[in-house]
């Protein structure tokens, strides 16, 4: 059987392969599997290799997250202690003997993966009937929101833009110098990144829940977890945080709402673009009944770090599966540590 490893898209989507490991420098190895981790947001096979003197040497390469990976057939056993494979990955920067995983072989020659599966050829897309089911409106009158969702962006910058790429003040360019994503992208450590990115982030499956004065929203990416609270308003003092304080209002079938309290941030990980704590989203969201997807739309305007607002937009799909924990697990190591000597 063959099962589809498809890292290449989902390396990216994380926090990107490029800064972490060089596709430069190949290496191809064949070991036995002595572990297999299958976490989120990264994988990790655990395998002994045989140098060029002959010797064992332990080695560790990264995969996908489990949850896709899990979409395109794998589950914790693909991988077993004492099978013999064959790795071909993009050789860590600051760690020896790990690797970026492009492909891999069983010791009988079957292909267990290769880098050409895409993202977009596994979300969790529900049948259309699922559409036509739903309610245009829920019983207390409100435009009806709720459910899960998947993206349709996977880890793009934004999704898609509106008006440009964003345009950065002095200060925001000098933020931009200070922040190195190869050691600094809070994601790393398993920390919700922002509230822009993380909602299409990997297509991780969304959740929706409204009331009569609240919309919950559960984030599958690291699990954040922001309350909009209805035809209220923002009290004087905001404790920063990384969902910052949500108010939100109906314009006929749209949900508008309005975030401030956010904490400097990166907005942009993998183009150091930051935002200072004087960011203030304001976001869009309908459902529209003709392409049956969800659309949220958004403007970051920042007078510290941003010379004019960024907007962009996402489009979700309803979800064919659950809204599920990320179960978020570091393995990281020594890769993503700065070293002592800053470079």
């Amino acid at each position: 059987m063959t099962v589809l490893l498809g890292t290449s898209a989902p390396l990216r989507a994380h926090h990107g392969s490029a800064p972490h490991f060089d596709p430069d420098d190949q290496v191809r190895l064949d070991g036995v599997v002595t572990e297999f981790r299958f976490v989120n947001p990264h994988a990790f096979v655990y395998f002994d290799a045989i140098d060029a003197n002959g010797e064992s040497v332990p080695w560790r390469c990264e995969l996908s997250g489990a949850t896709l990976l899990g979409r395109q057939g794998w589950t914790p056993e693909s991988l077993v202690p004492g099978q013999r494979i064959e790795i071909v990955g993009n050789r860590a920067r600051r760690e020896e003997n790990a690797c970026g995983m492009r492909s891999i072989t069983a010791g009988d020659g079957r292909a267990i993966g290769n880098e050409d599966t895409g993202q977009a050829d596994i979300r969790p897309v529900a049948d259309p009937a699922a559409a036509a089911a739903r309610p245009p409106y829920l019983e207390n009158g409100q435009p009806n929101i709720s459910g899960t969702w998947v993206s349709r962006q996977g880890g793009g910058a934004g999704g898609i833009l509106t008006n440009g790429p964003p345009e950065r003040t002095e200060a925001g360019l000098a933020a931009s110098d200070a922040f190195d994503v190869r050691f600094d992208n809070p994601v790393i450590n398993c920390e919700s990144g922002n509230i822009i990115t993380d909602w299409y982030r990997q297509s991780h499956v969304n959740d929706i829940r409204q009331s009569d004065d609240r919309v919950a929203i559960r984030y599958g990416y690291l699990e954040m977890v922001r309350t909009v609270f209805l035809d209220a308003e923002h009290p004087e003092n905001v404790a920063p945080s990384v969902a910052g304080h949500s108010v939100g209002r109906w314009e006929d079938d749209v949900l508008v709402v309005d975030t401030i309290g956010l904490p400097e941030r990166a907005l942009i990980p993998l183009s150091a673009v930051m935002m200072s704590d004087q960011a203030r989203v304001v976001e869009r969201i309908h459902y529209d009944e003709e392409s049956q997807t969800l659309i949220r739309d958004y403007t970051v305007e920042d007078p510290l770090y941003l010379a004019k607002p960024y907007s962009g937009r996402n489009v979700s799909d309803i979800a064919a599966e659950p809204y599920r924990p990320f179960d978020c697990v570091n393995l990281s190591g020594e890769n993503n540590q700065r070293p002592e000597s800053g470079e």
